[in-house]
């Protein structure tokens, strides 16, 4: 066979397998872009714009308050780890709320308050302690600090919320940062926590502990890419901790086994426990979800 002839057979190949290859990269768009049947029958009505207007009217006029919801004041001391973010500062905000004494309530945190509602009031006369949790050194000068002497002995509850959330980051090469903060931070917190004489201890989780890698590569008849849709659950707590690759990024892997330290540290006399927040958390100006996008004028998708 001439080189003329070989090309005249491979060339009607290559362009049918390029054509194929092709509509099946069409049919994935396709599926991506979709909204699977099991789902529309899930969802609620969407938002509109005059609904949002209309919403945000009446909160205006109305805000929301738990204050009238909040459990009575209790005579221990607190210390919140990330007080100073939005998870944490509300925590601080809600017991000086329920009216605890600002000496009671002490904030670990890498950085100052920055949020407007904490800069004024009763928030301003909260300890701070500025640490880094990734140090056990820091974590150690923070917890033996001295209390005031009217609340120096009172029962000791710790509400860890300080974590670094990097949604984006996938690669088992990146992962020692969060590692540090998430992971050993967590152990420094929760040993010296202990070691302060606390008897309660509550961590932030994340209910994204539960999503799985979302894979596209389906076959073309397939109605939906492979845990495009996926219902969350505590069911893998139960199970051994699942490989890296298995989380959909570097943030779930390490809160995954941060959550495995905590719950295993528990005993009678050290309640330690987790929290998952499924949605996504806002609520501040300052937050990730909704308050940073409204403040950008271009947000890239």
């Amino acid at each position: 066979m001439t080189g003329k002839q070989y090309a005249d057979v491979v060339r009607p190949v290559i362009y049918m397998l390029a054509g194929f290859v092709f509509l099946y990269l069409l049919r994935i768009n396709q599926l991506l872009k979709g909204t699977p049947d099991e789902i529309r029958k899930l969802a609620g009505s969407p938002w509109t714009a005059d609904l949002l207007k209309e919403t945000g009217a009446r909160l205006c006029q109305k805000p929301i308050d738990y204050t009238g919801q909040l459990p009575a004041r209790q005579e221990r001391r607190y210390v919140v780890t990330g007080g100073n973010g939005l998870v944490g500062g509300f925590i601080v905000l809600q017991l000086l709320a329920r009216g605890q004494p600002p000496e009671s309530i002490r904030i670990l945190d890498i950085r100052k308050a920055e949020r407007s509602d904490m800069l004024s009031g009763p928030a301003t006369k909260v300890d701070f302690v500025l640490t880094n949790i990734s140090s056990r050194a820091s974590v150690k000068a923070a917890f033996d600090k001295p209390w005031r002497p009217s609340v120096a002995s009172l029962p000791l509850t710790v509400f860890h919320t300080a974590a670094v959330i990097i949604p984006s980051d996938r690669s088992r090469f990146l992962y020692d940062f969060p590692e540090a903060v998430n992971v050993d931070g967590t152990k420094n917190v929760l040993d010296l926590a202990k070691e302060a004489g606390a008897d309660i201890f509550s961590s932030t989780s994340s209910g994204s502990i539960a999503i799985r890698p979302v894979n596209p590569w389906v076959a073309p008849w397939a109605r939906s890419p492979q845990n495009f849709w996926q219902m969350l659950d505590e069911r893998d707590f139960y199970k051994p901790l699942r490989p890296h690759g298995d989380f959909f990024g570097n943030y779930p892997a390490s809160k995954a086994a941060a959550e495995r330290i905590v719950c295993e540290a528990n005993t009678d006399t050290f309640q330690t426990g987790c929290i998952r927040p499924v949605n996504g958390v806002y609520g501040n100006p300052t937050d990730n979800t909704v308050g940073d996008p409204l403040a950008r004028s271009v947000l890239p998708t």
